[in-house]
């Protein structure tokens, strides 16, 4: 055999096997569609955020793998990057509508991957307990209908800074636990941040545990989180779905409390808050078609303004056209004792004790 046509096929045998043992992945999410709430005219808004991501994985033998994952999320009406209102960001100094805004607003992390033992991942990582909490929600936490604990204070989808574990799945259980770094200089002395208020010590690290049994019909799962850089802030939630024929009915539990100096950060509030929140969701699949309901009650307690409680009902439905495009149209009204406890809870942030939303638009994944 000619000795140049050898040396070409083995080049690319050892190619072809460099080949298989990299896996990079692009993906992402395109949604947008038209949103009209009250006090808030119409409006191009999205269900689900759009992004698109990099992740990949390359094999290193003995079962292991190196992993990484970069997101980067837009408003795809006007293809500005997405600015969020992630609380550990804010709490970290970044301006979500500035120049300091997050450029990988979504997951930016690397780490290993073993067979045996699970996976470590370094950087900005999902939080364990909206992760597991979001899958109780017909709604996934968005859009108008979203459940009131995507209004939380301490919301924070992403946390930066972090280093977070998850373990194999042994017969559905699973075990999560994140770590997250404060941010050592704590805004200076605190007066720019806490206009004076004496909030200089308010920084801490932050740390998060889940569980969660996913198997067959049945999901369980318990989550508790303290946020870094908030006071010691915490909160805690749980609940279950289950699926039958169709349909799956879920339940869900969450409490906040929200420390003196994060909620002057995060609600201009000068003392601590307190949030409980209740989820009840019901939702039918047959073949293309999925009918959603979920109702949800949230209570806050500041012994301010923001005193109250709000209770939110929420209908949708959706089309799937293919396997990653659907069409979906969704209402949903929110009901609070007073314009305070509706600026917390109505999605779109307007102060009014009563609201109406409703949305139409389309997703295509890839």
């Amino acid at each position: 055999m000619n000795k140049k046509l050898l040396v070409t096929l083995m080049a690319m045998g050892l190619t072809g096997i460099a080949h298989a043992q990299t896996n990079v992945t692009i993906y992402g999410t395109v949604d947008t569609g038209l949103i009209k709430e009250t006090g808030s005219d119409v409006r191009m808004g999205s269900n689900d955020d759009s992004l698109i991501g990099f992740k990949g994985t390359e094999e290193l033998g003995s079962g292991m793998k190196a992993t990484f994952q970069l997101e980067r999320r837009f408003d795809l009406n006007n293809g500005v990057k997405f600015s969020g209102n992630n609380a550990l960001d804010i709490l970290q100094g970044a301006d979500p509508d500035g120049e300091d805004g997050v450029e990988w607003q979504g997951a930016a992390n690397v780490g290993l991957q073993g067979d045996v033992w699970g996976a470590v991942r370094l950087g900005r990582v999902n939080s364990i307990l909206i992760e597991n909490f979001g899958d109780l929600d017909p709604f996934a936490v968005t859009g108008v209908a979203t459940a009131l604990v995507g209004n939380n204070i301490l919301y924070s989808e992403q946390l930066a800074n972090t280093i977070r574990y998850d373990s194999p799945s042994w017969a559905g259980f699973g075990f999560s636990a994140s770590y997250t770094l404060g941010q050592d200089t704590h805004h200076g002395n605190g007066s720019d941040i806490f206009g004076g208020k004496g909030y200089d010590d308010y920084g801490n690290d932050g740390f998060g545990i889940g569980l969660k049994y996913d198997n067959g019909p049945l999901m369980l799962t318990a989550n508790y989180e303290r946020l870094a850089d908030s006071d010691k802030s915490w909160l805690w939630n749980a609940g279950g779905a289950y699926t039958y024929e169709g349909f799956t009915v879920s339940l869900g539990y969450q409490s906040t409390k929200v420390k003196s100096a994060a909620a002057y950060v995060l609600a201009d509030v000068d003392s601590e808050i307190d949030q409980k929140d209740w989820l009840v969701g019901l939702q039918y699949n047959t073949g293309p078609h999925t009918v959603k309901f979920s109702y949800n009650r949230g209570e806050v307690e500041s012994h301010t303004e923001y005193d109250g409680k709000a209770n939110k009902y929420s209908l949708g439905y959706t089309y799937d056209m293919s396997k990653r495009t659907s069409l979906y149209a969704m209402v949903a009204y929110t009901d609070s004792d007073n314009d305070s406890v509706g600026e917390i809870y109505n999605s779109n942030g307007v102060a009014d004790d009563s609201v109406t939303g409703v949305q139409i638009g389309i997703t295509h994944n890839f």
